[in-house]
């Protein structure tokens, strides 16, 4: 058995994961895909590191910075 090594956004594509977003400010939790996240990285030229990423990141409460980690949760088709 072998772990992942999950350091960037196109880690996180490669294993079919999206990405958990918690605020640092109001604790909200949000599932994102991670396509997207990358998609908006290429477009903004941010490095795609999931550290960076996370700083850039603000919430609809007004507060920069967040908590970013994979999730398996699969998002329903909308």
């Amino acid at each position: 058995m072998s772990s992942k090594r999950l350091d960037t956004l196109a880690d996180l594509v490669r294993h079919g994961l999206n990405a958990q977003v918690e605020c640092l400010g109001c604790h909200r939790v949000v599932i994102v895909p991670a396509t997207k996240l990358r998609d908006r990285c290429f477009a903004k030229s941010i490095p795609m590191k999931l550290e960076i990423v996370a700083r850039h990141l603000r919430c609809s409460c007004g507060h920069r910075g967040t908590k970013l980690d994979a999730t398996g949760v699969q998002l329903s088709p909308s």
